[in-house]
């Protein structure tokens, strides 16, 4: 009997599109402050499905990985089920720090702290701490990254930290007048937010040289990277989706201007158990049919 031949890249794609959706749903949550205070779920479309009240005013928002979000609020981290539940919450006894964003990802959450001290923290799912690393700047958005690595946006710098606190990159933008607000990690790429001088978003590999940028002529306060070459951004009572050409897809405008969106995040879709059983009796099916052949 001959082996089985390799499968090849393309009946491999073949049986991929086969057995997974083409375009599978996104779910959007974003935290809002002002005349209310809490997290609303919204739909790719930004319509909203969920909505529920926190009462504090958060700065931050990351998705978990048990169906769950972690919170940026003052002195504050608190993990909330996506349906409202409070699971757990971590206060600092230093009511003058304030975390000022949060992300999951590398199997820690780490957040970024301002006030009497300035740095970020690494921290577990319970969020019991097992690292923090002092900067000696002011940082207004943290991203997790693979391999340990965080990634801060801080003025005009990005920066590249290892969890261990070993600084890997600082890249400068030569204009002291922009200011970079918020930065995100995903498909091997950054994409951060920057208001001043100029109002836009860039693009980045990992290591933080600049791929493109595009001009949105609005400020953003928060972004998150789409699972369909696009982003997501806030800006005041606004939620926005960009095709990472610059596009502009989506302006969803609360009715009430004293609304706030201060942090989004959306979800990464996986397979759905059908959909993997589809692609596992595909790969079975071809394995049979190729040892028939070889028989």
């Amino acid at each position: 009997m001959k082996p089985m031949p390799p499968m090849t890249p393309l009946l491999l794609a073949t049986l991929l599109s086969c057995a997974l959706p083409a375009h599978a749903a996104t779910t959007v949550y974003a935290t809002y402050t002002g005349s209310q205070l809490g997290v609303t779920e919204r739909t790719e479309s930004l319509s909203q499905t969920l909505s529920f009240a926190t009462g504090v005013s958060a700065s931050g928002i990351a998705l978990g990985v048990s169906n769950d979000l972690y919170i940026a609020a003052g002195n504050q981290l608190i993990n909330y089920g996506t349906n409202g539940t409070l699971i757990n919450t971590m206060t600092f006894p230093d009511p003058s720090i304030n975390y000022t964003d949060v992300d999951v990802g590398g199997g820690h959450v780490v957040a970024s702290y301002n006030g009497s001290q300035q740095g970020f923290t690494v921290r577990d799912y319970a969020l019991n701490q097992s690292n923090a690393v002092g900067t000696g700047f002011n940082i207004s958005g943290i991203a997790a990254g693979i391999n340990d690595h965080v990634y801060l946006a801080s003025g005009n710098h990005l920066y590249d930290y290892l969890s261990n606190g070993t600084q890997v990159f600082n890249m400068t933008f030569p204009d002291a007048g922009i200011n970079y607000t918020d930065i995100d990690y995903g498909n091997n790429m950054l994409v951060a937010s920057y208001t001043g001088a100029q109002q836009g978003v860039t693009l980045r590999d990992l290591a933080l040289n600049q791929n493109s940028s595009f001009s949105v002529g609005f400020n953003i306060d928060s972004l998150a990277l789409g699972n369909n070459n696009d982003v997501f951004l806030t800006s005041g009572n606004h939620i926005y989706n960009y095709t990472l050409g610059g596009v502009q897809i989506t302006d969803m405008t609360f009715p009430d201007s004293a609304i706030q969106y201060t942090g989004i995040a959306v979800t990464t879709p996986v397979p759905e158990p059908e959909s993997i059983a589809m692609l596992l009796a595909g790969l079975g099916m071809l394995a049979w049919r190729s040892r028939r052949r070889a028989a």
